[in-house]
């Protein structure tokens, strides 16, 4: 009897390797595992040793063809493939062991095969994919022409104390007279001069009262807002300042005796004026006072100082204001132009029930701006009538017009100031 030796790394690769070669004929008939030492007991190396042999008078059986998988079980896992290659050497195993004819001894490296349970491998059936909508995808925004441009309006105006309201008008309207022309595009200093055109549109002049002042006219306003000091100011504009035979006979009528000083301060400026000055500390004094000034065509009343929580001058004013004829007398609101937004708000607010013909603007030497006041005025519908910077009498008075309201702007490349200097005498 012939005998093979067959020699591999592990019992499995030997089993597999005498398969191949000998197909089912192959007989095992003892193993042996050799350990094999390296140097100085360094590094052992392991082999295993198959003693086989050929049976005779057996057909040969045929090796059983390796399974192939088909398209559906390509996709099984490893650990399935592991199993059934498994399975094959057991049972190769089973048939090629034959005992040796001369020895008695089983081979004591088999031992009975265990079943080898294969599981079908399972596909997961997936729920159909909901169709995922595609985002939308928005329309690139198209650069604006004019933004840059709106930009720098809102910023001139807002540097002029303009208000919100105001600038949003300002800025809608120019886009409307700018987008049918796009486009074309106006350069920053044709820009600022359509800016000013709007601003310019928008400021109302009182230009009949200061032509034609009625009789009587009172100028009211909160306390500190230099009420006095104007009313001195307007007697020398209409009294002293024109031609001889241009001017009108000015009488003065103060009403603030409460403030301490303030009687000794307007006679002080009647006398410098060579115009007469009147004092009306309730109802039947004002109506006497009128009625000594019959024969005057100016007749200028300087009020009550009126705090916003004393209601009792508040009465006091209304009554008093109640005497003359209402055909006659006309009322003017003065503002500081240092005010506040909020403050100047509540001013009109308060003096509201006094009709307000016109506003006059007072101390713009004491603030860069007047956006503040323009903007109030445009949304009331309210008129200017005379503008104040300084504390000169008659100097510092000048009646309103575009140019000076120019003259009063900044932030603009324009100088608008010299524009005033040229045409400062042509209201007056």
């Amino acid at each position: 009897m012939n005998y093979i030796t067959i020699v591999a790394p592990t019992y499995e690769d030997a089993v597999r390797s005498a398969r191949e070669q000998y197909g089912d004929m192959i007989r095992i008939h003892s193993r042996k595992d050799v350990v094999e030492k390296g140097f100085l007991g360094i590094g052992k190396k392991r082999h295993c040793e198959l003693t086989c042999f050929l049976a005779e008078g057996e057909a040969p059986k045929k090796a059983k063809p390796a399974q192939r998988s088909s398209k559906d079980a390509s996709n099984a896992s490893q650990q399935i493939k592991e199993k059934e290659e498994e399975r094959d050497i057991r049972r190769f195993e089973k048939e090629a062991y034959t005992p040796d004819p001369d020895s008695n001894t089983p081979d004591p490296a088999l031992e009975p095969e265990e079943p080898v349970v294969l599981e079908e491998p399972q596909v997961e059936e997936k729920a159909p994919e909901a169709p995922v909508a595609e985002p939308e995808v928005e329309p690139e925004a198209e650069d604006d022409p004019l933004e840059n441009l709106m930009d720098h309006a809102r910023a001139v105006l807002s540097m002029n104390d303009f208000s919100e309201d105001y600038i949003s008008w300002i800025v809608s309207d120019l886009r409307k007279q700018l987008e049918p022309a796009l486009p074309a595009v106006p350069s920053k200093d044709e820009f600022e001069l359509l800016i000013v055109d709007r601003i310019v549109s928008s400021v109302d002049i009182d230009h009949n009262s200061q032509l034609h002042p009625p009789k009587v006219f009172a100028l009211v306003g909160p306390t500190g807002v230099g009420k006095t000091t104007t009313i001195a100011k307007i007697a020398a504009i209409y009294g002293t300042l024109p031609p001889e035979e241009l001017r009108k006979k000015v009488r003065i009528i103060t009403m603030d005796s409460f403030r301490v000083g303030a009687y000794e301060q307007i006679e002080s400026f009647g006398k410098a004026l060579n115009i007469p000055v009147m004092r009306a500390d309730d109802e039947s004094q004002f109506f006497e006072a009128l009625e000594q000034s019959g024969d005057a065509e100016l007749i200028l009343i300087d009020t009550i100082g009126r705090s916003p929580r004393d209601n009792e001058l508040n009465v006091k004013l209304q009554t008093m204001l109640n005497v003359p004829d209402r055909k006659d007398i006309k009322c003017y609101l003065a503002v500081s132009a240092s005010m506040k937004k909020i403050d100047i708000d509540n001013v009109f607010d308060q003096f509201k029930m006094f009709k307000i013909t016109s506003v006059i603007v007072t101390k713009t030497d004491e603030t860069q701006t007047i956006g503040n006041i323009l903007s109030i005025c445009h949304s009331k519908h309210i008129p200017l009538l005379f503008i104040t910077d300084g504390q000169m009498v008659p100097r510092d008075i000048h009646k309103a017009s575009s140019a000076f309201v120019l003259s009063l702007l900044r932030g603009f490349n324009m100088d608008f100031n010299s524009l005033w200097n040229t045409q400062i005498g042509s209201d007056e």
